[in-house]
């Protein structure tokens, strides 16, 4: 069986993708633990990774007053933490524990774009981080102990959240429905969607996310891609007419100026799905640097790729387009296949790269990203 259950892909994608939750009992029955708690407290002070605590001061049902805070952490953060009703937070886990890149894989027929991050989150009794929404699609896997998961499917939910806290907690919650999480179940939820998890003993859950960028955010990148001396040309107005009241922001002006913008940004579109490629590549953080960050490439070396590596491609009449840690590099379409296993596979052996290393701009590119990191020497 699937982590679906016995729904394909198909039927998820098409049934329940970005519209309404499912719950799959036993959708992860074999999930063995990697860690226990004092190891994830651990993790969080010894590395970078992004972490933060969260304390419930007001009880269910008020939610009136949270505490949160964020890493860098010391021991002492955590042995000051109350019998119940706290949690706390690892993002990008699937970096610092790449044997947890198994919970990702499943999800791949949802493209590598598209997934963001594995987040995972302690809870101890009653912990929780209050009733709230995503605004991308989420799926909730249980490790260790059980969590009681509340939802509020009505399009219309009262959206004012509590003030006074960097947390965006709801400040009304009411569900209609509720299931009840152990270990290996998995639950679903599509962006927009209250729900409230809470831990009923002390719990693990396990969240992958998906990347759902803003428009407003990619426009705003393109734009600031733009090469300066297109953007920093000057409105021009000559052959101008004398005006007779000079606060009117005439007709004429206002189609000038307004063709002037659109054909500016016209001009760089034929960029935009370069841009493109680059944007949903570049890197979510500082990569974890090895300690020869000097090594060569070394032709009969098996390589593996950091679990944050993003990499993808696009094709074209004329190319592959490779991008890679927000570089782009154009390949021969006769390079297409080498490139669909270097972006669907994690680990590379010295025969599948030979093709792909005796180019040299490929070379050059596999070469930058052995010494930040990003790929490195398999044992």
């Amino acid at each position: 069986m699937s982590i679906l259950g016995h729904i394909s892909k198909e039927e998820f994608l098409r049934d329940y993708w970005q519209q309404k939750p499912l719950v799959i009992r036993g959708a992860f029955a074999d999930f063995e633990m990697p860690f226990d708690a004092a190891e994830l407290a651990g993790l969080a002070c010894d590395t970078e990774a992004p972490s933060r605590i969260i304390v419930e001061k007001g009880l269910a049902p008020d939610f009136k007053a949270w505490t949160s805070k964020h890493s860098p952490f010391t021991d002492e953060d955590f042995i000051n933490t109350p019998d119940s009703h706290w949690t706390f937070l690892v993002n990008d886990l699937e970096r610092y524990v790449p044997e947890l890149g198994n919970l990702i894989e499943p999800f791949r027929f949802i493209p590598d774009w598209r997934i963001d991050d594995l987040m995972v989150s302690y809870a101890a009794d009653q912990g929780s981080v209050g009733p709230h929404v995503d605004e991308y699609d989420v799926f909730l896997i249980q490790g260790e102990g059980k969590r009681r998961w509340k939802i509020n499917t009505a399009p219309d939910y009262p959206k004012n959240l509590i003030p006074d806290t960097s947390l965006a907690i709801l400040e009304e919650f009411a569900a209609d429905e509720e299931w009840l999480l152990e270990k290996g179940d998995m639950l679903y939820l599509p962006p927009n969607m209250p729900h409230h998890g809470v831990a009923e003993g002390e719990c693990f859950t396990f969240s992958v996310g998906f990347r759902a960028p803003s428009i407003l955010e990619m426009s705003q990148s393109w734009i600031e891609s733009f090469d300066d001396a297109e953007m920093n040309r000057r409105f021009k107005d000559d052959g101008r007419s004398p005006q007779e009241n000079p606060g009117e922001i005439n007709a004429k002006d206002l189609q000038a100026l307004t063709d002037q913008i659109i054909s500016a940004v016209d001009r760089q579109k034929q960029n935009l799905p370069i841009f493109i490629g680059k944007y949903l590549t570049e890197n979510r953080g500082e990569q974890e640097q090895l300690e020869d960050t000097e090594e060569e490439i070394a032709d009969n070396q098996d390589y593996e790729r950091q679990s944050g590596l993003r990499i993808a491609y696009t094709e074209d009449s004329n190319a592959i387009h490779l991008f890679a840690s927000g570089n782009h590099l154009e390949l021969p379409l006769s390079l297409k296949k080498d490139v669909q296993e270097l972006c669907e596979n994690f680990y590379y052996t010295s025969d599948s790269l030979k093709t792909l290393l005796d180019n040299n701009n490929f070379r050059a590119l596999f070469q930058q990203l052995l010494s930040q990191g990003s790929v490195f020497p398999s044992e």
